[in-house]
């Protein structure tokens, strides 16, 4: 908290040099993210001031990446993939922070240029599939993302202190790509953007995480044999271990 207070005076000294020449500045306390063994997820907090009353919006995209998209059909009593889709362009983390509700903005080709909300996410692939089947599939992607927490079905909340200073938390789950997470911060007012800014986040393994993912990167075939019989070792002490209970 103490931390905090500090961060927002600095900020406000800050706010009172600059903002002349900006409307919106918007800074991280720390844009840093270690992954370790262990890790649990990881939130962020991110602070600014504004120097003109409007909308904000934040939004996070992480590492776009190309996809495999696989679809399950039931034949008889089993569920099978049968069919397939690649898509590209796909944001690895999807994360949108608002001062207020986005169906409150009245500004429909703003929130789709800067593919705010999930639905107007966009995604590159599949184009030879009908508009209709083709939302299907994308539908499928963002539902997954949901299920391992790397989209967010629900909108962040804004704080704004005293009409000029804001305050959000960016969380993320343990299971987050490794790489530069982009931050677009935007002021929208009367429907024009009238501030904005660009912030990144770092994502990087660290420790003896780091360690066994450059191992396994550079060494895929002995790192394969090594995990194979890494199990079978733990099977067989295992079944030793419930023969000698039960003898």
């Amino acid at each position: 908290m103490k931390l905090f207070i500090v961060f927002l005076i600095l900020l406000n000294l800050s706010y009172k040099k600059t903002i002349g020449k900006e409307n919106l500045i918007a800074e991280f306390l720390d844009n840093q993210i270690y992954m370790d063994v262990g890790f649990t997820g990881e939130k962020l907090s991110y602070f600014g001031a504004l120097d003109t009353p409007g909308d904000l919006v934040i939004i996070v995209t992480g590492p776009r990446k190309k996809i495999k998209v696989l679809k399950k059909e039931k034949k008889i009593w089993l569920w099978i993939n049968s069919k397939s889709r690649i898509f590209s362009d796909v944001p690895t983390y999807y994360f949108v922070a608002s001062s207020k509700p986005l169906n409150q903005i009245k500004n429909d080709s703003f929130l789709k240029i800067n593919q705010i909300g999930l639905n107007n996410l966009r995604f590159e692939g599949a184009e030879e599939i009908e508009d209709e089947g083709r939302l299907e599939w994308r539908e499928g992607i963002i539902q997954s993302m949901k299920k391992i927490g790397n989209y967010n079905s629900s909108h962040g909340k804004i704080e704004i202190i005293d009409n000029r200073l804001f305050k959000t938390e960016i969380s993320f789950p343990s299971d987050i790509s490794e790489g530069t997470y982009i931050v677009d911060t935007l002021l929208l007012n009367e429907e024009k953007v009238v501030g904005s800014k660009r912030s990144f986040i770092n994502v990087s393994k660290s420790g003896l995480g780091e360690k066994v993912y450059l191992f396994a990167t550079k060494n895929s075939l002995i790192y394969g044999a090594f995990a194979v019989l890494m199990a079978m070792l733990f099977g067989f002490l295992v079944n030793e271990l419930i023969r000698r209970i039960n003898a």
